[in-house]
C-alpha cells in the first residue's frame, strides 16, 4: 500500500490486560510497516527515535517496548536494508544502575541482537537548526544523528503527561534536542526575562504563561523537524497505554493498536481521540491548530485501516476510542489531580502555584478537585 501523507494509517492486535508478551509487540509492528511502501532511500542512515527517556522495566509503559522495536527492525531489514544502517537513539537521562535504569533492563539489547546500533544521543554532535517564525525560540540544537539522516522515525508510546497531556509524536521530538536546551519542562534560560511570577500568571489562553511558552517551545520544535530535507514518518507504540503522570504514578490499559502517519499534528489528534481525550481541547494541539500546523479535527482526518486499505467511517472510529480516558495526572500541594475537567476542559498544570500567583494577585483560585491516590501506582 502507498503511504499517503494526509493519512494516519491503524494497526491493531488484539491484546487483554496491563501487560503483554514481546511477541505481541512485535507482531504489532511488523502489522503496522509490513504493508506499506514507505519509500526508503537506498543509502543513509535510518534514525529511529522511540521514547526511551528513563530507562524502565518495559512492562511499567513509560519506554517503548523493546519488542515493538524489534519489529519495526524486522520490518524494515526485511526489505533489504542493511541493519548497520538503523541507528536507534534518544536523548535521555542516561543509565542510573542504582535506581534499576539501564538500557539492558529496558531490554534494549534486542537492538544489537538484530544488528541494528543503540545510540544514545547524549553528547554527541548538534547542529543549530532556524525555526522558521519561531515564537519562543528561534533555532534549535537538534543531534546530527537525526539532522544527516536519510529518513526519521519518530516513535512514541501512548501515554499520557502531567505537562503535555499525551506524549506522542510532538512532545516525542523533545529527545532529539541537546542540551540544555531540550528541558522544555523546565524554567530555562530564555524564559528567565519573563520572571517567575508572571510565568504562573494565566494568559489569554486560560493556561499559565509557563505553559503556553511550552507549548509554543513544542511547536517550535515541530516547525524546526519539518524544516529538514529528509523524509519522515511517527509510528506510535499503542498496544497498552498508560494514563498518569508519564512517570511511576499511573497504571497501564489495553488499547491494541499503532498508528503510522506523515503529519505528526494528524497522528495525535487520532491518538489523543482514541485514549478518550478531546483533541480540540488538548492545549498543545490547540497551540499547533492556533499556528496553523495541522487540523486538530478528528472528522477532518482520513484513518485507513492497514489490514483492508479502506478508510475508517467515523462510527468505525468511534468504536475504537476508550469511553473511559486514559487521564493525565499532575501534582498539587496535597496529592495529584486530573488535568481535564468532567466537562473536557483542561486545569491549568502546577495548579497550586497558579493559584497562590492568583492568591496574591488578589483573584479567585481556579477550580480543581483531587483524585484518589488509590489510583496511583509509585514504586
Amino acid at each position: 500500500m502507498k503511504l499517503s501523507p494526509d493519512c494516519v494509517y491503524i494497526a491493531r492486535h488484539p491484546v487483554d490486560g496491563n501487560e503483554a508478551p514481546f511477541e505481541d509487540y512485535q507482531r504489532l509492528a511488523h502489522k503496522a510497516l509490513d504493508d506499506l511502501d514507505l519509500g526508503l532511500p537506498d543509502t543513509g542512515d535510518l534514525a529511529l527515535k522511540p521514547n526511551a527517556t528513563v530507562l524502565y522495566r518495559p512492562e511499567k509503559r513509560i519506554i517503548v517496548h523493546p519488542g515493538f522495536l524489534a519489529g519495526m527492525i524486522e520490518s524494515l531489514t526485511g526489505r533489504g536494508i542493511d541493519p548497520a544502517r538503523i541507528i536507534v537513539g534518544d536523548g535521555q537521562s542516561g543509565e542510573s544502575p542504582g535506581k534499576g535504569h539501564t538500557w539492558k533492563i529496558a531490554g534494549y539489547d534486542a537492538i544489537g541482537e538484530r544488528g541494528a546500533v543503540l545510540m544514545p544521543y547524549n553528547d554527541t554532535p548538534v547542529r543549530d537548526v532556524v525555526v522558521d517564525g519561531g515564537v519562543v525560540y528561534d533555532r534549535y540544537p537538534i543531534y546530527t544523528a537525526v539532522t544527516e539522516s536519510s529518513y526519521f522515525f519518530n516513535i512514541p508510546l501512548a501515554k499520557c503527561h502531567n505537562l503535555g497531556c499525551t506524549t506522542l509524536s510532538i512532545k516525542n521530538l523533545m529527545g532529539i534536542l541537546g542540551r540544555p536546551e531540550r528541558h522544555l519542562c523546565s524554567t530555562q534560560v530564555i524564559d528567565e526575562p519573563v520572571g517567575a511570577e508572571a510565568l504562573m500568571r494565566l494568559g489569554d489562553s486560560g493556561y499559565s504563561v509557563f505553559e503556553e511558552r511550552f507549548y509554543h517551545k513544542l511547536c517550535d520544535l515541530l516547525v524546526a523537524l519539518r524544516s529538514l530535507d529528509i523524509p519522515r514518518l511517527t509510528v506510535v507504540d499503542g498496544l497498552i497505554g498508560r494514563d498518569g503522570t508519564a512517570f511511576n504514578e499511573g497504571d497501564n490499559h489495553p488499547l491494541g493498536w499503532s498508528l503510522v502517519g506523515v503529519d505528526e499534528v494528524s497522528v495525535d489528534t487520532v491518538g489523543t481521540w482514541l485514549i478518550g481525550l478531546d483533541p480540540l481541547e488538548t492545549p498543545y494541539l490547540q497551540f499547533a491548530a492556533e499556528r496553523q500546523l495541522g487540523t486538530i479535527r478528528i472528522e477532518e482526518i482520513d484513518v485507513v485501516d492497514v489490514a483492508t486499505g479502506d478508510k475508517l467511517s467515523a462510527t468505525e472510529l468511534d468504536a475504537l476510542r476508550r469511553p473511559t480516558p486514559l487521564m493525565p495526572l499532575s501534582r498539587a500541594r496535597d496529592g495529584y489531580y486530573a488535568r481535564f475537567r468532567a466537562d473536557g476542559s483542561a486545569v491549568p498544570w502546577r495548579i497550586s502555584d497558579v493559584n497562590e500567583q492568583r492568591e496574591k494577585d488578589g483573584l479567585d483560585p481556579v477550580p480543581f478537585e483531587l483524585v484518589s491516590s488509590a489510583h496511583l501506582v509509585e514504586d
